[in-house]
């Protein structure tokens, strides 16, 4: 079941880049290809601290999410999620977290919700997360969605949402994993 998933969501990610790299059209070189999918020249010293203000409201929605759900007794829904994680191999999650994260900012923020806006993108990426079978899973990433498009509204640039992105799932899977 495990490799269905993982097999799955790379199938998915493979579409989503194809659909950028399709919407896009013409670009003259890397540098080009890069600026069109959302990620622009960027001052380091000013997305990072960006970046990790947005990765504390990440952490800080995550735990009310987790609380709520628990409070409305969806508590075996909420492990549902952690068992599936426990039992891959860690590098494996490492690899599909950080391929993830890169993906997902790229579609969902740099191209769907450049094409539509933060709400439609927001329910788009939570609703991809299905795969998991949990509803929590599904109510957490919307709101963790709601962060990332705001931050890349705010940042017009897809380096602190990817950033932010990516440390979550780290701080998540380090948390989970007890690293």
């Amino acid at each position: 079941m495990e490799t269905m998933i993982q097999i799955g969501s790379f199938i998915l990610y493979g579409l989503m880049v194809l659909i950028v790299v399709l919407s896009i059209g013409k670009w003259r070189n890397l540098s080009d290809f890069i600026s069109k999918i959302g990620i622009k020249k960027t001052d380091f010293k000013r997305e990072l601290p960006i970046a990790a203000m947005y990765l504390a409201v990440l952490l800080i929605v995550s735990i009310a999410v987790e609380i709520a759900m628990s409070y409305l007794g969806f508590s075996a829904d909420l492990k549902s999620m952690n068992s599936y994680l426990r039992g891959l191999d860690l590098g494996q999650v490492l690899i599909v977290l950080t391929i993830g994260s890169f993906v997902e900012e790229v579609f969902f923020r740099g191209y769907l919700q450049r094409k539509t806006n933060l709400l439609f993108a927001t329910f788009v990426f939570s609703y991809f997360h299905i795969i998991y079978g949990s509803l929590s899973e599904l109510v957490g990433t919307f709101f963790l969605g709601l962060v990332l498009g705001t931050e890349y509204k705010k940042t017009n640039n897809l380096v602190a949402p990817i950033l932010s992105h990516f440390f979550f799932n780290l701080v998540t899977v380090a948390i989970l994993f007890g690293l």
